[in-house]
């Protein structure tokens, strides 16, 4: 699959920024539609307080994983041997992530329009909601799943690590690798994308 390079030094730091600057941006919208919910569910019996409770556990839940998950994942600790050459490190491509959290936006929109500007039934703006935090959590979750996913490949080996709350590596010397190929459906032929598989085994 397309990756992305892992820094260091300063621009290891200015990732960490960008990173949490993104958690930051994921989160602040659903506290601040929180804080909304239970000031209008003072004044309009329609609107649950809960509901504004509930997006506001939600938004500060999603801050503080996103935090962890960007520090955590931002700092890969392989463990090399001596005189062990790093080729390539990657870390899996964000797009799709981002593919989804763009969808939801204008699911989002049109759920504030049939609730504020029509007198449709509240099912449609609920279904609307639904479907556009369904495409916000995936894409959230897939971007902060691919902080903690790194791929090394060295002169020795080549390793594939995650790490959340434990490290779990797992590598393939290169000596038994017998074969690469790569898969590609037409989506991710257009925007650049695909799955890398390596095969192992006992070489004849």
């Amino acid at each position: 699959m397309t990756t992305s390079r892992t820094p260091y030094g300063f621009m290891l730091f200015v990732r960490l920024i960008v990173r949490m600057t993104i958690a930051l941006l994921v989160s602040i919208p659903i506290i601040a539609l929180g804080a909304i919910l239970l000031v209008y569910s003072q004044t309009d019996g329609t609107v649950p307080a809960w509901s504004g409770i509930a997006a506001i556990v939600t938004g500060v839940v999603l801050l503080i994983l996103g935090f962890y998950m960007t520090a955590v994942g931002s700092f890969p600790y392989p463990n090399l041997g001596d005189g062990e050459d790093v080729k390539i490190e990657r870390h899996p491509t964000m797009k799709p992530a981002y593919a989804r959290i763009m969808i939801s936006i204008p699911l989002f929109i049109v759920t504030a329009v049939l609730y504020a500007g029509t007198e449709l039934a509240y099912i449609f703006p609920f279904v609307s909601f639904m479907f556009g935090l369904w495409f916000f959590f995936k894409g959230v979750m897939r971007y902060f799943r691919n902080l903690h996913i790194t791929y090394i490949v060295t002169d020795r080996r080549a390793i594939y690590m995650y790490k959340f709350l434990y490290l779990h590596p797992n590598e393939i010397p290169v000596g038994r690798i017998v074969q690469i190929s790569e898969k590609r459906t037409l989506i991710e032929a257009l925007s650049g994308r695909g799955t890398v598989v390596v095969s192992s085994g006992k070489r004849k």
